[in-house]
């Protein structure tokens, strides 16, 4: 029996549009970084023989926090390095006091970091590369990144088979996984499985499993050219709402069924 295919509903608001803006401002700066430092911090970084390569936690803190500290200059909120170390001992302890424009600052660093990463173990050849590799045996972890250990919610769907491929939004990294069925709790039942889509959103999907109550964004490469995954994901945040409500009122509904 084949998935189920439906349609999410939402509605967009001006503070979005202005959060792009300031992505793109911000990611612009991550770019010119990695063209001025990257040599630098490449040659410290080392590679575990097996995943997770490089933990995004086990990221140098020196590389992070300078990164950081660009830019929190280019948004005009400058801390001080004491401050800003100080912050990510919190961050790491969980007991973060930042606020939000400088935590969501402080995620851009470490996957401008986290990038660097992805990149050495491209170079390197490691074996979660290309479409031999399978995350793992387990098909319930295959959702995690093999670089960075980061989970990822979002696949791409490419050329011109339309293999499935997770990409990680924290590192860049990408790597190959089953199509079929839900990778969170691993059920191949189609009737488990429903795939979500909007109008405004031509070429994404949401796959979203009964089962567990996890969806993930699919975006299908044959229908769609997107140059940044990253900010395409912070785009479309409105599919990932949609699908959480949908999820809702689906148990909600099936509660009273029942």
């Amino acid at each position: 029996m084949a998935a189920k295919r439906g349609k999410l509903v939402f509605t967009e608001d001006e503070s979005t549009k202005q959060a792009y803006q300031k992505y793109q401002s911000l990611k612009q700066e991550v770019s010119n970084w990695h063209q001025e430092r990257s040599s630098h911090w490449l040659a410290t970084l080392v590679l575990a023989q097996k995943p997770p390569y490089l933990p995004i936690m086990d990221l140098p803190e020196d590389a992070i926090i300078e990164l950081w500290q660009r830019l929190n200059t280019a948004a005009g909120a400058q801390i001080s390095d004491a401050e800003a170390r100080e912050y990510w001992k919190q961050f790491k302890d969980g007991q973060t006091t930042m606020n939000p424009e400088l935590l969501s600052r402080l995620h851009l660093a470490q996957s401008g970091v986290a990038q660097l990463a992805a990149n050495q173990a491209k170079a390197q050849g490691v074996p979660a590369i290309g479409l031999r590799y399978i995350a793992s045996d387990d098909p319930t972890t295959s959702y995690i990144c093999p670089v960075c250990d980061e989970v990822s919610t979002l696949a791409i769907l490419s050329k011109p088979n339309g293999h499935r491929i997770m990409h990680c939004t924290s590192c860049g990294f990408e790597w190959t996984v089953r199509r079929a069925g839900c990778l969170y709790c691993g059920s191949e039942d189609a009737k488990q499985q429903t795939y979500l889509k909007n109008e405004e959103f031509p070429g994404i999907e949401m796959a979203v499993c009964q089962a567990c109550g996890h969806y993930l964004k699919e975006i299908d490469a044959r229908k769609l050219i997107v140059l940044d995954y990253m900010w395409e994901d912070l785009k479309t945040l409105p599919l990932n709402f949609a699908a959480e409500f949908w999820l809702k009122e689906h148990a909600k509904n099936h509660d009273q069924i029942h």
